[in-house]
């Protein structure tokens, strides 16, 4: 038998006793159940595969090692037991979508199982681990790396109707070879082309929630644009734009009434684009991951000088527009900074249990 400890990373935070008193790092430290998984049924319910050790869990279920024993393929497995059919359907949602959405930087989904007792997603096997435990020392360059890739992958998403909803470090992880990957569309939602999607619960990560997401309102690209920009907000500057230890109440009134401060030691064409991302109003935002991308690969190369992609430190699947838009400046007349690539980090607000050795991210 496995005992799994699940971790609540994803939250409805309205549902908490005491979501007054909580701060965002408190939250992100509460553990909230205790799953048992017999390994048994794990391996009877794959039998072409080696099933291997742990590698981590979350809200929603525990993922496992494996390999796939004709192939010689590593997988990592998210294994969920079977309970409430709102949880199993979702589970089977978020298969169903990463199915369908192929793209170099969004994890591979290569089966989907299920028994009497569990539901199994099996997928790439990623052993870089999360952009959470890898971000210290990230140079600027590197930063703005993750964020062409991590947008690229979401305008795949989006132009196949997916939002996030949960766009974090933790939720993107890195290859054998380096390559970014988003993963964990656990509690990602359709959407129409064109159309948006309404929030039916305030679900998510609170310190990366847009304020619509927050008041439970029209969700649509900008909501995971507002996402990454507080991740890549925190990767260059070493802060978050407000404060994680503040109740989760008070985080929400200052992200609906105030305007994060500009990242201190960023490029200012590069925390242009951040700050538009972060804007109050979906619409101020970008128009979408796209746009976002080539916005933020020309700021970079005005920052940074032409081709600054060749010096970030890890590989890039992204279309010629964005290759094209990161080797040519914007036309600014700012100094490329090269001496200074970040100033020192920031404490970090508490890692809310990556799973170590590259797991699919956070399985909840």
């Amino acid at each position: 038998m496995i005992a799994q400890v699940t971790v609540p990373d994803t939250y409805d935070v309205a549902q908490h006793p005491k979501r007054h008193e909580l701060t965002v790092a408190a939250l992100m430290r509460c553990t909230v159940a205790v799953v048992i998984v017999d390994r048994g049924r794990i391996v009877a319910a794959l039998p072409g595969y080696e099933i291997g050790g742990d590698l981590g869990a979350g809200a929603f279920g525990l993922v496992v090692a494996g390999r796939h024993r004709t192939l010689n393929r590593p997988v990592a497995i998210k294994v969920l037991p079977a309970g409430p059919d709102a949880v199993a359907a979702r589970f089977a949602d978020e298969a169903e979508l990463l199915a369908r959405i192929d793209h170099p930087h969004v994890v591979r989904v290569y089966d989907y199982v299920e028994t009497d007792a569990l539901r199994l997603i099996v997928m790439e096997l990623l052993p870089g681990g999360t952009l959470t435990r890898r971000r210290r020392g990230m140079t600027a360059r590197g930063a703005c790396a993750v964020g062409l890739a991590a947008a690229a992958a979401l305008h795949c998403a989006h132009t196949h109707g997916v939002l996030h909803r949960d766009v974090k470090p933790d939720n993107m992880m890195f290859g054998a070879d380096d390559l970014l990957k988003v993963t964990d569309f656990g509690i990602a939602k359709p959407f129409e082309a064109g159309a948006e999607a309404t929030a039916s619960a305030v679900v998510g990560t609170p310190i990366y929630m847009a304020p619509e997401q927050i008041v439970g309102g029209r969700l649509g690209p900008a909501t995971d644009l507002y996402a990454l920009g507080v991740v890549l907000y925190h990767l260059l500057s070493g802060v978050l734009p407000v404060d994680p230890g503040l109740p989760v109440h008070m985080v929400w009134h200052h992200r609906l009434h105030t305007p994060p401060p500009p990242p201190p030691g960023v490029a200012p064409p590069v925390a242009a684009v951040l700050l538009r991302a972060l804007a109050r109003e979906p619409g101020e935002r970008q128009e979408s991951a796209l746009a976002f991308a080539l916005d933020l690969a020309r700021a970079a190369a005005d920052a940074y000088g032409p081709r600054w992609t060749a010096g970030a430190g890890m590989p890039l699947r992204v279309d010629d527009e964005i290759r094209a838009a990161a080797d040519h400046p914007a036309g600014r007349t700012s100094t490329p900074v090269t001496a200074r690539e970040r100033p020192p980090p920031a404490a970090e607000p508490p890692d809310p249990g990556a799973a170590a050795g590259g797991g699919p991210g956070d399985p909840g």
